[in-house]
């Protein structure tokens, strides 16, 4: 069920931090990313110009990833706040990039995460429409 799902979304995670740390040009500068790029207008972030920046969103990544993994075996009462961290890097990623592009701040690979973890929350709340109940009206669940 979601467990399933947070955990797999966690394991996902720490091998994106990897493939940042090793070698970030091959998400960066993707097939999917230089079609975003010329769908939307969003820059391309170039790897080579902060290696230490793309390392500390590695480090980033991979801590959010071993905190899914945590999560999922931590039972349902966590299941909203994974919900609710993953929906809101969504839309502050897809606010991000619907800055005005002279600001420089929305990139192609901003808004693949940004649809990436807005599919994740519509998958976690398809699988337990309850993933929304604690958020909307600040309930709080007992763990099953």
């Amino acid at each position: 069920m979601s467990q399933n799902l947070i955990r797999n979304k966690g394991i996902a995670d720490i091998i994106v931090a990897t493939i940042i740390a090793v070698k970030p040009a091959t998400i960066y500068e993707s097939f999917v990313a230089k079609m975003v790029h010329s769908w939307t207008g969003l820059h391309i972030s170039d790897a080579s110009l902060a290696p230490g920046f793309n390392h500390s969103i590695a480090c980033m990544v991979a801590a959010v990833g071993v905190g899914f993994i945590v999560a999922s075996r931590s039972g349902s009462a966590v299941h909203p706040a994974i919900f609710a961290m993953t929906l809101s890097w969504s839309v502050l990623g897809f606010l991000t990039c619907a800055t005005p592009r002279a600001w420089g701040l929305g990139s192609a690979t901003l808004l693949m995460t940004s649809f990436n973890h807005l599919l994740f929350s519509l998958a976690m709340y398809w699988k337990d429409p309850r993933v929304l109940s604690p958020v909307v009206v600040g309930q709080t669940r007992k763990v099953s």
